[in-house]
C-alpha cells in the first residue's frame, strides 16, 4: 500500500509541472524571427570594418608608436594609405609581397659590401643615385627575403625621387599606420628601421656628391689620428651645424679587452654633434644613423660615446 501511494503523489506532481509548463507565458517565436531578420540586413561592409577595428585593438603588441608621422612624400603617402585601407591582416601581406614581385630587378654590379643594409635578418642591398634635374634621388633595391623584399619595394618606390632633404625627414612609425607592423617580427623591425637609415645615408652621400667639389686629395705623409679623420670624414655627412670629436683613449689606456686602431693606438671617443637632420628624431634613432653611417669604422674601435641633438633641443 505504501508504494501505491508514493506512485500515486510522483505521478500528480509530475502532472501539475506539465500544467505550469503549458500555461506559462512563451517568447513569441515572431519575436525572435524578427531579431534574425535585423542582423542579417546590417550591410556587410560596416560589419567587416568593425571586426577589423576588433583584430587591431585586440593586438598584444605592436612593434611602433601610434603616434602619426609627420607628412609622407605623395608617392609614400600613396602606399602607406592604401594599405591603412585593407582591413585584412592578410590581404596586406599579400599586397606586400606582390608589391616585392614588382621591383625592378638590381644590377648585380651593385650588389656590393658598400650597398648593404646592416643588422637585416636577410641580405639587403640599396644604392642611390640622382635623377636627371640633379635634386632628386633614384634607389635601386633588392632581398634574398620576400616579405623583406616588399618592404624594399615599398621605400624604393615611395622615396625615389624625393630629394635627399625630404628623404631625411622620414620617420618609421608610418609602418604602424599601414598595419604592416602586425607582420614584422623584432628581427625584422630592426631591419626595417636599418633600410631606412641607410637609404637616408646614401642620400646624403650622392647629394653631396652632385653639390659639393670633390675633396682635396689627401697628403703624402700618414696622418698621426686616422680613426679621428675617418669618423670625422663620414659624418660630414649629416651635413652638422656643429660637431665636436673627443679622442679619450688615453683615459682608457691599459684596461682589458680594450681595442684601438693598432696604428694609432685610438680606441675610445666622445662625440658632440648638432644636426638639423635630427628634428623629430627619437635618441635611439639618431644612434641607429650615425652608426649606419659610420659603417665598419665601428669594428675599428672600442666605444663612442654619443651625444646627439636637432637645433630645436639647445
Amino acid at each position: 500500500r505504501f508504494w501505491a501511494i508514493l506512485y500515486c503523489n510522483v505521478k500528480m506532481g509530475a502532472i501539475i509541472l506539465l500544467l505550469l509548463a503549458l500555461l506559462s507565458p512563451a517568447r513569441p517565436f515572431s519575436t525572435t524571427y524578427r531579431a534574425y531578420s535585423l542582423s542579417l540586413s546590417r550591410p556587410f561592409a560596416a560589419t567587416s570594418v568593425s571586426c577589423a577595428s576588433s583584430l587591431r585593438s585586440s593586438s598584444p603588441t605592436r612593434l611602433f608608436s601610434e603616434t602619426r608621422d609627420a607628412p609622407l612624400p605623395d608617392g609614400l603617402e600613396r602606399l602607406v594609405a592604401g594599405f591603412e585601407r585593407m582591413g585584412d591582416e592578410k590581404i596586406r601581406y599579400k599586397q606586400l609581397l606582390f608589391l616585392a614581385t614588382k621591383l625592378p630587378a638590381m644590377d648585380e654590379s651593385l650588389k656590393t659590401d658598400a650597398n648593404k643594409v646592416p643588422g637585416c635578418l636577410s641580405t639587403v642591398h640599396v644604392s642611390a643615385s640622382l635623377d636627371g634635374s640633379g635634386e632628386g634621388v633614384l634607389f635601386e633595391g633588392d632581398s634574398d627575403g620576400m616579405l623583406t623584399k616588399g618592404l624594399v619595394a615599398m621605400l624604393v618606390t615611395g622615396l625615389s625621387g624625393c630629394t635627399a632633404e625630404e628623404i631625411q625627414g622620414i620617420d618609421g612609425t608610418f609602418i604602424t599606420r599601414s598595419g604592416l607592423d602586425q607582420s614584422l617580427t623584432p628581427g625584422r623591425n630592426n631591419g626595417f628601421l636599418n633600410m631606412i637609415a641607410t637609404m637616408k645615408e646614401k642620400a646624403l652621400e650622392v647629394s653631396d656628391e652632385g653639390h659639393i667639389p670633390s675633396a682635396p686629395s689627401a697628403p703624402s705623409s700618414p696622418s698621426k689620428t686616422p680613426m679621428y679623420d675617418e669618423i670625422m670624414a663620414k659624418l660630414a655627412l649629416l651635413k652638422p651645424t656643429s660637431i665636436d670629436l673627443e679622442d679619450q683613449s688615453d683615459q682608457h689606456a691599459g684596461h682589458g679587452g680594450a681595442k684601438g686602431w693598432a696604428e694609432s693606438g685610438e680606441s675610445h671617443f666622445k662625440l658632440v654633434v648638432v644636426c638639423e637632420v635630427f628634428e623629430g628624431m627619437s635618441t635611439l634613432k639618431k644612434h641607429q644613423l650615425i652608426y649606419t653611417i659610420l659603417g665598419d669604422t665601428m669594428d675599428k674601435i672600442h666605444a663612442l660615446s654619443i651625444e646627439a641633438k636637432a637645433p630645436s633641443q639647445l
